[in-house]
Protein backbone atom coordinates (compact mmCIF):
# COMPACT_ATOMS: atom_id res chain seq x y z
CA UNK A 1 0.00 0.00 0.00
CA UNK A 2 1.11 3.58 -0.67
CA UNK A 3 1.42 4.40 3.04
CA UNK A 4 3.74 1.49 3.82
CA UNK A 5 5.72 1.45 0.58
CA UNK A 6 6.60 5.12 0.48
CA UNK A 7 7.03 6.07 4.15
CA UNK A 8 10.57 5.23 5.32
CA UNK A 9 10.73 3.29 8.60
CA UNK A 10 12.54 6.17 10.32
CA UNK A 11 9.60 8.47 9.59
CA UNK A 12 7.09 5.89 10.82
CA UNK A 13 8.92 5.49 14.12
CA UNK A 14 9.29 9.24 14.52
CA UNK A 15 5.59 9.71 13.88
CA UNK A 16 4.63 7.01 16.38
CA UNK A 17 6.63 8.76 19.07
CA UNK A 18 5.05 12.07 18.11
CA UNK A 19 1.61 10.60 18.89
CA UNK A 20 2.87 9.28 22.19
CA UNK A 21 4.83 12.30 23.40
CA UNK A 22 6.19 15.11 21.16
CA UNK A 23 9.30 15.50 23.32
CA UNK A 24 10.28 11.88 22.61
CA UNK A 25 10.00 12.46 18.86
CA UNK A 26 12.17 15.56 19.10
CA UNK A 27 14.74 13.68 21.14
CA UNK A 28 14.97 11.09 18.35
CA UNK A 29 16.36 13.71 15.97
CA UNK A 30 18.51 15.46 18.55
CA UNK A 31 16.27 18.42 19.22
CA UNK A 32 16.22 19.93 22.71
CA UNK A 33 13.67 21.96 24.59
CA UNK A 34 14.28 25.63 25.50
CA UNK A 35 17.12 25.94 28.00
CA UNK A 36 17.95 22.25 27.81
CA UNK A 37 21.63 21.31 27.53
CA UNK A 38 23.32 18.07 26.68
CA UNK A 39 24.99 15.97 29.32
CA UNK A 40 28.41 16.74 27.86
CA UNK A 41 27.73 20.47 28.40
CA UNK A 42 26.33 20.10 31.88
CA UNK A 43 27.90 20.85 35.23
CA UNK A 44 27.29 17.23 36.24
CA UNK A 45 29.45 16.08 33.35
CA UNK A 46 32.27 18.44 34.36
CA UNK A 47 32.06 17.24 37.96
CA UNK A 48 32.20 13.62 36.89
CA UNK A 49 35.29 14.28 34.76
CA UNK A 50 36.99 15.75 37.83
CA UNK A 51 35.83 12.90 40.04
CA UNK A 52 37.16 10.30 37.64
CA UNK A 53 40.65 11.55 38.34
CA UNK A 54 40.45 11.09 42.12
CA UNK A 55 37.80 8.46 42.64
CA UNK A 56 38.06 6.32 39.51
CA UNK A 57 37.72 3.00 41.26
CA UNK A 58 34.81 4.09 43.44
CA UNK A 59 32.86 5.47 40.52
CA UNK A 60 33.57 2.38 38.44
CA UNK A 61 32.10 0.25 41.21
CA UNK A 62 29.02 2.47 41.42
CA UNK A 63 28.52 2.28 37.67
CA UNK A 64 28.73 -1.50 37.71
CA UNK A 65 26.20 -1.66 40.55
CA UNK A 66 23.90 0.72 38.72
CA UNK A 67 24.17 -1.41 35.57
CA UNK A 68 23.23 -4.55 37.49
CA UNK A 69 20.26 -2.77 39.05
CA UNK A 70 19.15 -1.41 35.69
CA UNK A 71 19.32 -4.87 34.15
CA UNK A 72 17.18 -6.22 36.98
CA UNK A 73 14.61 -3.46 36.49
CA UNK A 74 14.46 -4.32 32.78
CA UNK A 75 13.92 -7.99 33.60
CA UNK A 76 10.98 -7.08 35.82
CA UNK A 77 9.68 -4.75 33.12
CA UNK A 78 9.82 -7.65 30.67
CA UNK A 79 7.91 -9.93 33.06
CA UNK A 80 5.32 -7.24 33.75
CA UNK A 81 4.72 -6.59 30.07
CA UNK A 82 4.52 -10.27 29.22
CA UNK A 83 1.46 -10.41 31.46
CA UNK A 84 0.08 -7.13 30.07
CA UNK A 85 0.51 -8.27 26.47
CA UNK A 86 -1.25 -11.56 27.15
CA UNK A 87 -4.20 -9.89 28.88
CA UNK A 88 -4.45 -7.22 26.20
CA UNK A 89 -4.64 -9.74 23.35
CA UNK A 90 -7.15 -11.83 25.28
CA UNK A 91 -9.36 -8.77 25.71
CA UNK A 92 -9.04 -7.75 22.06
CA UNK A 93 -10.22 -11.23 21.07
CA UNK A 94 -13.60 -10.45 22.66
CA UNK A 95 -14.74 -7.96 20.03
CA UNK A 96 -18.18 -7.48 21.56
CA UNK A 97 -16.69 -6.48 24.92
CA UNK A 98 -14.23 -4.11 23.25
CA UNK A 99 -16.96 -2.52 21.18
CA UNK A 100 -19.68 -2.15 23.80
CA UNK A 101 -17.75 -1.70 27.05
CA UNK A 102 -14.29 -0.40 26.19
CA UNK A 103 -15.33 1.93 23.35
CA UNK A 104 -18.93 2.54 24.52
CA UNK A 105 -20.24 1.77 21.03
CA UNK A 106 -23.85 0.59 20.82
CA UNK A 107 -26.22 -0.63 18.13
CA UNK A 108 -27.71 2.87 18.17
CA UNK A 109 -24.30 4.26 17.20
CA UNK A 110 -24.09 1.95 14.19
CA UNK A 111 -27.64 2.83 13.16
CA UNK A 112 -26.87 6.53 13.46
CA UNK A 113 -23.83 6.26 11.16
CA UNK A 114 -25.89 4.28 8.65
CA UNK A 115 -28.59 6.96 8.72
CA UNK A 116 -26.09 9.80 8.26
CA UNK A 117 -24.72 7.97 5.22
CA UNK A 118 -28.05 8.34 3.41
CA UNK A 119 -29.27 11.39 1.45
CA UNK A 120 -32.60 11.13 3.28
CA UNK A 121 -31.10 11.91 6.71
CA UNK A 122 -33.01 14.73 8.43
CA UNK A 123 -32.75 16.45 11.79
CA UNK A 124 -35.87 14.60 13.01
CA UNK A 125 -34.52 11.19 11.97
CA UNK A 126 -31.13 11.90 13.54
CA UNK A 127 -32.80 13.04 16.76
CA UNK A 128 -34.86 9.84 16.96
CA UNK A 129 -31.70 7.72 17.11
CA UNK A 130 -29.30 10.10 18.86
CA UNK A 131 -31.64 10.49 21.83
CA UNK A 132 -30.78 6.87 22.72
CA UNK A 133 -27.09 7.79 23.17
CA UNK A 134 -27.06 9.93 26.36
CA UNK A 135 -23.38 10.89 26.28
CA UNK A 136 -23.77 12.15 22.68
CA UNK A 137 -26.75 14.31 23.64
CA UNK A 138 -24.71 15.86 26.46
CA UNK A 139 -21.72 16.45 24.19
CA UNK A 140 -23.78 18.10 21.44
CA UNK A 141 -25.41 20.44 23.96
CA UNK A 142 -22.00 21.22 25.41
CA UNK A 143 -20.60 22.06 21.98
CA UNK A 144 -23.36 24.43 20.86
CA UNK A 145 -23.38 26.22 24.22
CA UNK A 146 -19.70 27.12 24.08
CA UNK A 147 -19.19 30.90 24.49
CA UNK A 148 -18.09 31.43 20.88
CA UNK A 149 -21.29 29.88 19.50
CA UNK A 150 -23.87 31.41 21.81
CA UNK A 151 -26.71 33.36 20.26
CA UNK A 152 -28.42 36.31 21.88
CA UNK A 153 -31.95 37.62 21.73
CA UNK A 154 -33.01 41.18 20.93
CA UNK A 155 -32.21 42.27 24.49
CA UNK A 156 -28.72 40.79 24.32
CA UNK A 157 -29.48 37.87 26.64
CA UNK A 158 -27.86 34.52 25.86
CA UNK A 159 -30.19 31.98 24.26
CA UNK A 160 -29.41 28.68 25.96
CA UNK A 161 -29.74 25.54 23.83
CA UNK A 162 -31.23 22.90 26.12
CA UNK A 163 -32.80 20.29 23.82
CA UNK A 164 -31.25 17.85 21.39
CA UNK A 165 -33.51 18.93 18.53
CA UNK A 166 -32.54 22.57 18.96
CA UNK A 167 -28.85 21.67 19.09
CA UNK A 168 -29.10 19.59 15.90
CA UNK A 169 -31.06 22.33 14.13
CA UNK A 170 -28.51 24.89 15.28
CA UNK A 171 -25.68 22.84 13.74
CA UNK A 172 -27.56 21.92 10.55
CA UNK A 173 -27.81 18.53 8.87
CA UNK A 174 -24.72 18.96 6.66
CA UNK A 175 -22.53 19.85 9.62
CA UNK A 176 -24.16 17.16 11.76
CA UNK A 177 -22.81 14.58 9.30
CA UNK A 178 -19.31 15.69 10.22
CA UNK A 179 -19.62 16.59 13.88
CA UNK A 180 -21.46 13.50 15.15
CA UNK A 181 -18.99 10.93 13.74
CA UNK A 182 -16.10 13.03 15.07
CA UNK A 183 -17.60 13.20 18.57
CA UNK A 184 -18.34 9.46 18.46
CA UNK A 185 -14.70 8.74 17.70
CA UNK A 186 -13.35 11.28 20.19
CA UNK A 187 -15.18 9.69 23.12
CA UNK A 188 -13.33 6.39 22.48
CA UNK A 189 -9.98 7.97 23.37
CA UNK A 190 -8.49 7.34 26.84
CA UNK A 191 -9.11 9.95 29.51
CA UNK A 192 -5.98 9.03 31.48
CA UNK A 193 -2.66 8.04 29.91
CA UNK A 194 -0.07 9.19 32.45
CA UNK A 195 2.82 9.81 32.12
CA UNK A 196 2.00 10.59 28.48
CA UNK A 197 -1.04 12.90 28.68
CA UNK A 198 -0.57 14.13 25.11
CA UNK A 199 -1.64 10.82 23.55
CA UNK A 200 -5.37 11.54 23.45
CA UNK A 201 -4.76 14.98 21.95
CA UNK A 202 -2.28 13.83 19.31
CA UNK A 203 -4.27 10.76 18.26
CA UNK A 204 -7.39 12.93 18.00
CA UNK A 205 -5.45 15.43 15.90
CA UNK A 206 -4.15 12.68 13.61
CA UNK A 207 -7.57 11.09 13.21
CA UNK A 208 -9.22 14.39 12.38
CA UNK A 209 -6.54 15.33 9.83
CA UNK A 210 -7.01 11.89 8.25
CA UNK A 211 -10.77 12.34 8.12
CA UNK A 212 -10.73 15.83 6.67
CA UNK A 213 -8.08 14.86 4.12
CA UNK A 214 -10.09 11.79 3.08
CA UNK A 215 -13.20 13.91 2.66
CA UNK A 216 -11.29 16.46 0.57
CA UNK A 217 -9.85 13.91 -1.86
CA UNK A 218 -12.86 11.57 -2.00
CA UNK A 219 -14.47 13.04 -5.12
CA UNK A 220 -11.25 12.70 -7.13
CA UNK A 221 -11.57 8.94 -6.52
CA UNK A 222 -15.34 8.92 -7.11
CA UNK A 223 -15.90 7.97 -3.47
CA UNK A 224 -18.66 9.36 -1.26
CA UNK A 225 -17.14 12.06 1.00
CA UNK A 226 -19.08 10.93 4.09
CA UNK A 227 -17.91 7.34 3.67
CA UNK A 228 -14.30 8.45 3.21
CA UNK A 229 -14.46 10.86 6.17
CA UNK A 230 -15.93 8.34 8.59
CA UNK A 231 -13.73 5.44 7.47
CA UNK A 232 -10.64 7.54 8.14
CA UNK A 233 -11.96 8.31 11.63
CA UNK A 234 -13.21 4.89 12.59
CA UNK A 235 -10.22 3.02 11.15
CA UNK A 236 -8.48 4.39 14.26
CA UNK A 237 -10.83 2.60 16.65
CA UNK A 238 -8.31 -0.23 16.97
CA UNK A 239 -5.65 2.26 18.00
CA UNK A 240 -8.00 3.76 20.58
CA UNK A 241 -8.83 0.34 21.98
CA UNK A 242 -5.19 -0.72 22.34
CA UNK A 243 -4.10 2.54 23.94
CA UNK A 244 -7.01 2.48 26.35
CA UNK A 245 -6.40 -1.16 27.23
CA UNK A 246 -2.66 -0.75 27.63
CA UNK A 247 -2.84 2.01 30.22
CA UNK A 248 -5.69 0.31 32.06
CA UNK A 249 -3.85 -3.03 32.18
CA UNK A 250 -0.53 -1.45 33.11
CA UNK A 251 -2.15 0.06 36.19
CA UNK A 252 -3.87 -3.20 37.12
CA UNK A 253 -0.94 -5.57 36.53
CA UNK A 254 1.57 -3.19 38.08
CA UNK A 255 -0.58 -3.01 41.21
CA UNK A 256 -0.85 -6.81 41.33
CA UNK A 257 2.95 -7.13 41.12
CA UNK A 258 3.41 -4.55 43.87
CA UNK A 259 0.98 -6.34 46.17
CA UNK A 260 2.79 -9.61 45.58
CA UNK A 261 6.16 -8.02 46.36
CA UNK A 262 4.82 -6.47 49.56
CA UNK A 263 3.12 -9.66 50.71
CA UNK A 264 6.21 -11.77 50.02
CA UNK A 265 8.50 -9.07 51.45
CA UNK A 266 10.58 -8.97 48.27
CA UNK A 267 12.30 -5.64 48.75
CA UNK A 268 14.38 -5.73 45.57
CA UNK A 269 11.34 -6.56 43.48
CA UNK A 270 9.31 -3.79 45.11
CA UNK A 271 12.15 -1.31 44.56
CA UNK A 272 12.31 -2.26 40.88
CA UNK A 273 8.56 -2.05 40.42
CA UNK A 274 8.23 1.47 41.77
CA UNK A 275 10.64 2.60 39.04
CA UNK A 276 8.46 1.28 36.24
CA UNK A 277 6.11 3.42 34.18
CA UNK A 278 4.25 2.69 30.93
CA UNK A 279 6.83 1.83 28.28
CA UNK A 280 6.59 3.35 24.77
CA UNK A 281 8.80 0.58 23.38
CA UNK A 282 6.18 -1.96 24.46
CA UNK A 283 3.07 0.01 23.53
CA UNK A 284 4.01 1.11 20.01
CA UNK A 285 4.63 -2.40 18.60
CA UNK A 286 1.21 -3.45 19.93
CA UNK A 287 -0.40 -0.58 18.03
CA UNK A 288 1.53 -1.26 14.83
CA UNK A 289 0.76 -4.97 14.84
CA UNK A 290 -2.81 -5.08 16.08
CA UNK A 291 -4.65 -1.77 15.59
CA UNK A 292 -5.85 -2.31 12.01
CA UNK A 293 -6.76 -5.93 12.76
CA UNK A 294 -8.80 -4.77 15.74
CA UNK A 295 -10.53 -2.12 13.61
CA UNK A 296 -11.46 -4.75 11.01
CA UNK A 297 -12.92 -7.05 13.68
CA UNK A 298 -14.89 -4.14 15.09
CA UNK A 299 -16.32 -3.29 11.66
CA UNK A 300 -17.29 -6.92 11.14
CA UNK A 301 -19.07 -6.94 14.50
CA UNK A 302 -20.86 -3.62 13.93
CA UNK A 303 -22.37 -4.76 10.58
CA UNK A 304 -22.85 -1.44 8.83
CA UNK A 305 -25.42 -1.47 6.02
CA UNK A 306 -24.63 1.79 4.24
CA UNK A 307 -20.83 2.05 4.31
CA UNK A 308 -18.06 -0.24 3.06
CA UNK A 309 -15.52 -0.05 5.83
CA UNK A 310 -14.86 -3.80 6.08
CA UNK A 311 -13.63 -4.31 2.51
CA UNK A 312 -11.29 -1.31 2.76
CA UNK A 313 -9.74 -2.51 6.01
CA UNK A 314 -9.29 -6.00 4.59
CA UNK A 315 -7.29 -4.55 1.71
CA UNK A 316 -5.18 -2.47 4.10
CA UNK A 317 -4.27 -5.61 6.02
CA UNK A 318 -3.60 -7.59 2.85
CA UNK A 319 -1.08 -5.00 1.59
CA UNK A 320 -2.88 -4.72 -1.73
CA UNK A 321 -0.84 -2.67 -4.20
CA UNK A 322 -2.16 0.89 -4.73
CA UNK A 323 -3.09 0.26 -8.36
CA UNK A 324 -5.06 -2.86 -7.37
CA UNK A 325 -6.85 -1.34 -4.39
CA UNK A 326 -10.45 -0.16 -4.37
CA UNK A 327 -10.92 3.63 -4.55
CA UNK A 328 -12.04 3.86 -0.91
CA UNK A 329 -8.91 2.01 0.22
CA UNK A 330 -6.74 4.35 -1.84
CA UNK A 331 -8.40 7.35 -0.22
CA UNK A 332 -7.77 5.95 3.27
CA UNK A 333 -4.10 5.20 2.59
CA UNK A 334 -3.44 8.57 0.96
CA UNK A 335 -5.19 10.38 3.81
CA UNK A 336 -3.11 8.54 6.39
CA UNK A 337 0.08 9.31 4.49
CA UNK A 338 -0.72 13.01 4.21
CA UNK A 339 -1.76 13.23 7.87
CA UNK A 340 1.61 11.83 8.93
CA UNK A 341 3.40 14.30 6.68
CA UNK A 342 1.34 17.21 7.97
CA UNK A 343 1.89 16.44 11.64
CA UNK A 344 5.62 15.84 11.25
CA UNK A 345 5.91 19.12 9.36
CA UNK A 346 3.75 21.12 11.77
CA UNK A 347 5.79 19.81 14.70
CA UNK A 348 9.10 20.62 12.99
CA UNK A 349 10.21 16.98 12.90
CA UNK A 350 11.80 16.90 9.46
CA UNK A 351 15.54 17.35 9.02
CA UNK A 352 17.26 18.95 6.02
CA UNK A 353 15.42 17.93 2.85
CA UNK A 354 13.31 15.19 4.48
CA UNK A 355 10.18 17.31 4.09
CA UNK A 356 10.48 17.31 0.29
CA UNK A 357 11.35 13.62 0.12
CA UNK A 358 8.35 12.67 2.22
CA UNK A 359 5.77 14.74 0.37
CA UNK A 360 7.18 13.53 -2.97
CA UNK A 361 5.83 10.10 -2.07
CA UNK A 362 2.26 11.36 -1.64
CA UNK A 363 -0.08 10.14 -4.37
CA UNK A 364 -2.60 12.97 -3.95
CA UNK A 365 -3.08 15.14 -7.03
CA UNK A 366 -1.00 18.33 -6.94
CA UNK A 367 -3.93 20.76 -7.03
CA UNK A 368 -5.64 18.98 -4.14
CA UNK A 369 -2.34 18.83 -2.30
CA UNK A 370 -1.95 22.59 -2.50
CA UNK A 371 -5.48 23.10 -1.15
CA UNK A 372 -4.73 20.76 1.76
CA UNK A 373 -1.51 22.65 2.52
CA UNK A 374 -3.50 25.87 2.94
CA UNK A 375 -6.15 24.44 5.28
CA UNK A 376 -6.24 24.03 9.05
CA UNK A 377 -7.09 20.36 9.24
CA UNK A 378 -6.63 19.53 12.92
CA UNK A 379 -9.74 21.39 14.09
CA UNK A 380 -13.36 20.30 13.82
CA UNK A 381 -14.48 22.71 11.08
CA UNK A 382 -18.17 22.47 11.86
CA UNK A 383 -17.81 24.23 15.15
CA UNK A 384 -15.77 27.09 13.75
CA UNK A 385 -18.29 27.59 10.93
CA UNK A 386 -21.46 27.69 13.02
Amino acid sequence: MVERLLAPPAFAKRFNYLLLAPELAKAMIGRRGPGEVSYAESEQSFTRRQLLKVEKDAIKSKLETAKIQANYVQQINQQLHTVIDKKLLQTLADTQDVCENLLNWSEHTTNLIDLLATPSATISKVEAIAVNIPWLVDELLKQVNQPQYRRRDARGDVIAVDTLKTALSFIGIDNVKRVIPALIYKQTLPLISDPFPQIKHKVWEYSLICARTAEAIAKSHKVKPFEAYTLALFSQLGRSAIIKLYFRLFEQVHLDFLRHAQKAKLRNLHSALVQLVPDPKRLLPLIDEHSDKAALHLFEYMVFKRVGYTSAMQQVLQDVLPEDADPLTQVLQQARYYAKYRMLKDNNLFLDDENDKFIAGCAIESDLLQKLHSQTLHLLPILTDL
